[in-house]
């Protein structure tokens, strides 16, 4: 949800999911970084950073393709003082809808939302006579 609340979309997260393109017996590559760099790990694919956000390494996301086909599609946009590559917000919308865990359905919501929201400021008042 962290990739739509940076698209605009009101919400919130506790975490950060991170898709990283390694086999999933690879995951302790990732850790191992963030703990170098001052994180603390909580479980085997997530770990604490220095400021308390829970990060999440995921090596694929339901309801879509591979990571190197989703990559090609993702947009470049400002996260922590970063530019990153984030899902576009169609593509997190299908993969909550593969999911659909309670806090998915609420996610959903709010990116439907956010996208009548953005369809009515394209909209031109009408002129008045």
């Amino acid at each position: 949800m962290s990739a739509a609340v940076v698209q605009g979309v009101m919400g919130q997260t506790l975490d950060v999911d991170l898709w990283i393109d390694l086999p999933s017996r690879q995951y302790m590559l990732p850790i191992n970084i963030a703990l170098k760099n001052g994180a603390t790990m909580a479980a085997n694919t997530v770990v604490y950073l220095e400021d308390g956000m829970p990060v999440n390494f995921v090596y694929e996301v339901t309801g879509l393709p591979s990571f190197r086909t989703e990559r090609k599609k993702s947009v470049m946009l400002p996260f922590h003082g970063k530019v990153v590559p984030v899902l576009p917000l169609e593509r997190i919308h299908k993969s909550k809808k593969s999911i659909l865990r309670d806090k998915d359905i609420v996610h959903i919501r709010l990116i439907e939302e956010f996208w009548k929201c953005e369809k009515g400021r394209t909209k031109r008042p009408a002129k008045h006579k």
